[in-house]
């Protein structure tokens, strides 16, 4: 799975591997909580999917106030045979691989993740990412361990909304870059119109652009534009340079063409913020 950038098909995941002459499958389609017949207690791996209906990126983080994933139990009844796998892993604080669906079928792995609390009555656990290093430790987990688990866990979020927008862009415009028609997904990202950092910067794939890296890089030092039309605009300075193959036909071919829009009207992009941006491209240029 090493060949996949951070985005792992179930397909892949669902292979497993051999150990000892025998098949060790890393997860369960059906089912969240996932002990292989050659473990004997704990689990191996927790899984969270992303649902089909809807195409719009989820706001419900399932973090709780400190920082860690909030896991729901499977079912209702917190001492079944899944929970209970569970509830061994917390107890040994054994490690487990944490599958975190970002779009249907497709899945960024948390590894080694912990089960910090247990809460029967709530249905549901507290997971944490925790350090490579742990797995190493022969005496119980130092303090300072359970404090960094909180940050690497508020990182590993981070990084989760940022692929799950990521794969969300790129699925939307058919993984194809909206301005040259680039069909290559590793050099293809998910670019911003109203950047991250505002309030209103949401992950949503209306505020979004499929980009190549060439043109994701131009358009965030606006010496590309786009208006709210779609029109693709390119600096007068930018167009009076005299360079090679690449300026010519990767840049300056693309003043005044329209970039490709998603197939489904609510993932085209907000033409409010596609204005808001083109005006600063104008100021910039």
């Amino acid at each position: 799975m090493q060949e996949y950038s951070g985005a792992v098909p179930w397909a892949a995941i669902s292979q497993g591997f051999d150990f000892e002459g025998e098949r060790v499958y890393l997860g369960s389609r059906p089912r969240g909580i996932h002990r292989p017949t050659q473990m004997a207690r704990g689990v191996l791996s927790i899984k969270t999917n992303q649902p089909r209906q809807g195409r719009s990126a989820r706001y419900d983080d399932a973090l709780s106030g400190d920082g860690y994933f909030v896991y729901a139990f499977q079912g209702t009844d917190a001492a079944n045979r899944d929970n209970t796998c569970l509830r061994e892993a917390f107890e040994d604080q054994t490690p487990l691989a944490y599958f975190y669906g970002i779009s249907p079928a497709i899945y960024q792995i948390l590894f080694p993740c912990y089960v910090t609390e247990w809460h029967p009555t709530r249905l549901s656990c507290m997971v944490a990412v925790g350090s490579p290093y742990e797995m190493n430790l022969r005496e119980p987990i130092p303090p300072a361990y359970r404090i960094d688990r909180r940050y690497s866990t508020i990182e590993a979020k981070v990084r989760l909304h940022q692929a799950e927008f990521r794969e969300l862009v790129l699925t939307a415009y058919g993984r194809r870059c909206a301005i040259s028609g680039l069909p290559i997904p590793g050099l293809l990202e998910a670019a911003h119109i109203v950047p991250d950092r505002d309030e209103r910067g949401h992950p949503e794939v209306s505020n979004g652009l499929c980009l190549s890296t060439l043109h994701h890089a131009a358009y965030d030092r606006n010496l590309l534009g786009i208006d709210p039309d779609g029109v693709v605009h390119i600096p007068a300075a930018v167009l009076a340079q005299k360079d090679g193959p690449t300026l010519e036909k990767a840049i300056k071919a693309f003043d005044g063409a329209r970039i490709f829009l998603p197939h489904h009207p609510c993932d085209r992009p907000n033409r409010e913020y596609l204005a808001e941006r083109f005006d600063l491209f104008r100021q910039a240029s």
